[in-house]
């Protein structure tokens, strides 16, 4: 699998973008060599890990529009039904004595100050629109690309390890949603979860678009 292409990817679907951007995204060049990089995943993940619901749906993404609703309805926090791809809001708060040790479902915990200072110091910026976000998925998941694209194998290795734990959790936030769309998104957290497995442990993976 080429992971780095599969994270890189992945990360725009969590995202409103524009028209143009997410035509391009879905057009049959880019999204017909995104399914054949998970389809020859070393574990199967088409035909083994995703329900028929799920592998129809990432077989057909949805329209602008459909992925713009789902966006505004879901990836948007404060509403009902968010459901915001962001770390923070799935792991427990670890800061000792901190008012908020062992709570949930807050912005900027530790993994958010840990995303900012990793940025910073690898010489970018959070992305305006983000910065109550740094441990957005979307973020994360280009991050990971740019460690295996620069051959950094045990930087990406590491950083596989450490940062999606809460995906699963995460899953079963948007297997809660009342929404028709909701198969797409569980669909590609799926594959995620089978493409980190791989960066955990292939040095190969490291070097694929080298």
């Amino acid at each position: 699998m080429n992971t780095p292409a599969v994270f890189s990817v992945a990360s725009k679907c969590f995202v409103d973008l524009g028209e143009q951007d997410y035509e391009e995204l879905v057009s049959p060049e880019v999204w017909n060599a995104f399914l054949a990089e998970i389809a020859h995943a070393e574990s199967g993940v088409l035909a083994e890990r995703l329900a028929a619901r799920e592998l129809a749906a990432i077989e057909n993404p949805p329209s602008f529009e459909e992925h713009g609703r789902f966006c505004r309805c879901h990836f948007t926090g404060g509403l009902p039904e968010s459901a915001m791809p962001v770390e923070s809001l799935y792991r427990p708060w670890r800061e000792s004595g901190a008012a908020n040790t062992g709570q949930r479902g807050m912005y900027r915990s530790e993994s958010a100050l840990y995303m900012e200072s990793l940025i910073d110091r690898l010489g970018m910026t959070v992305p305006q629109g983000y910065e109550a976000w740094p441990d957005h998925l979307a973020l994360e998941l280009d991050l990971l690309a740019v460690l295996l694209r620069s051959g950094c194998a045990q930087d990406a290795r590491s950083f596989a390890l450490e940062r999606f734990g809460w995906l699963a959790d995460y899953r079963q936030k948007l297997l809660r949603l009342a929404d028709p769309q909701k198969d797409f998104y569980l669909a590609l957290v799926d594959v995620l979860i089978d493409a980190v497995e791989v960066a955990k442990g292939s040095d190969a993976a490291c070097g694929a678009e080298q």
